[in-house]
């Protein structure tokens, strides 16, 4: 078995994924709908099929869907080949009770341990096992900007994080929506770090998110915060409520609003576009060179009830193969989660995402890393609770805030 999955890994890596003697069946549920992630996913439908694969395509709308349906799946006996999760602490609970089945053959064999970020490696780990594999690096606090836009409205983008409210302040009187906003829960979670990344809070991030301290909540560093957050809601139109991400994303391209601060897969949408980074659009991963990379990742589990080995050695050898996952985060938005994988032909964005990842202090774990699904669920209760209720005060964000933290002590 062993050698098998270390021929066919070989042959992935060498993009030879061709001529396999028997069709194999894999259905794989996902949450990849968007225009750009469905031209993404044909990267990897393409290499199993071109590998003598057949691939069943289960979509679900969102990823929250998505995550519901992947469980009810596999808790109920009847799971498909493979589910997508993301990175992290979402599916632990399923390899705790013996759901998934265990990748390590195949992590020995293709070396994982080596070719992964050791933050990624840990995330897709869960007792000294791999459970996942990681098919894309994800920077989850990027600003996106319309180019045009901005020169329209005569305005630039900022040193530093103190001129970025005056900036919002001249393109809201040019008639431009500043900012691009999705009004779901996640997405406002999203808002939440992102823009104590661009503040430079990142220790405060940490505090919060990965270390539960409540007492991060009663500093000044927060209180500053949190009243920067409430005063970007000023800065979003008022069809933002129930906006899928992809739709803030396309206002920008468009020109409706400037800038929308999304994770890396928006840029899968200026790619499907045609548009160009450093001419049409800017990527921002901070002001003053104070960049940081929240680090998340998707990734697929292959549940213990699937029962089809050959189907699993296959889709194995397409999705960690690192000329496979290049090709797919092009398209996708991402980096390869590999980082044996020549990147060099990626585009400015992604070389920008590739130069932070190379410096440690500039990578910060995501919260789907760093933290249980239930911190991250009372502290997205308490963020999008905070940023829908303008009566709620920095004090009263502290306290739903420290409510959530205590509740889902560890």
């Amino acid at each position: 078995m062993k050698k098998r999955m270390t021929r066919l890994l070989a042959t992935a890596a060498c993009g030879l994924l061709a001529g396999a003697a028997q069709a194999q069946e894999a259905e794989v549920m996902h949450w990849w709908t968007s225009g750009s992630e469905a031209a993404a996913l044909q990267v990897f439908t393409g290499a199993f099929e071109a590998a003598g694969g057949t691939w069943i395509d289960n979509a679900v709308p969102d990823f929250e869907s998505a995550i519901a349906a992947a469980t009810s799946s596999i808790i109920g006996g009847n799971p498909p080949d493979a589910l997508q999760f993301n990175a992290g602490t979402q599916f632990a609970d399923l390899a705790q009770l013996g759901y998934l089945g265990d990748l390590s053959g195949y992590a020995e064999a293709g070396n994982w341990q080596k070719a992964l970020p050791p933050a990624l490696y840990d995330a897709v780990s869960y007792d000294g096992k791999v459970y996942a594999m990681p098919v894309d690096n994800h920077g989850e606090n990027w600003l996106w900007v319309n180019r045009k836009a901005m020169a329209d409205a005569g305005v630039a983008l900022p040193e530093s994080w103190e001129g970025f409210f005056p900036m919002l302040d001249k393109l809201k009187a040019a008639g431009v929506i500043p900012v691009a906003h999705g009004g779901e829960a996640w997405q406002e979670l999203e808002l939440f770090y992102q823009i104590m990344m661009f503040r430079g809070d990142d220790a405060l991030y940490r505090a919060i998110v990965v270390d539960g301290d409540t007492s991060a909540l009663e500093t000044p560093e927060f209180a500053a915060f949190a009243g920067d957050f409430r005063k970007l809601t000023d800065y979003v139109d008022a069809g933002a409520p129930g906006r899928k991400w992809n739709d803030a994303t396309q206002m920008v391209i468009s020109g409706q609003a400037a800038m929308q601060f999304m994770g890396d897969w928006a840029k899968g949408e200026f790619v499907a576009a045609g548009l160009v980074p450093g001419e049409d659009y800017d990527c921002v991963l901070g002001f003053g060179g104070e960049d940081r990379f929240v680090i998340s990742a998707d990734v697929f589990v292959l549940p213990e009830a699937a029962e089809d080995a050959a189907a699993r050695d296959l889709l194995v050898a397409t999705m960690m193969s690192p000329e496979t996952q290049v090709a797919f985060n092009e398209l996708k938005g991402g980096l390869p989660a590999r980082l044996d994988a020549d990147v060099s032909g990626m585009d400015a964005c992604a070389q920008k995402g590739y130069a932070a990842m190379q410096t440690p202090e500039f990578q910060v774990p995501g919260p789907e890393i760093s933290a249980s699904a239930d911190r991250v669920g009372a502290i997205q209760d308490a963020v999008t609770q905070y940023w829908n209720t303008p009566s709620e005060t920095p004090a009263d964000f502290a306290a739903a805030l420290r409510d959530a933290l205590e509740m889902t002590a560890e």
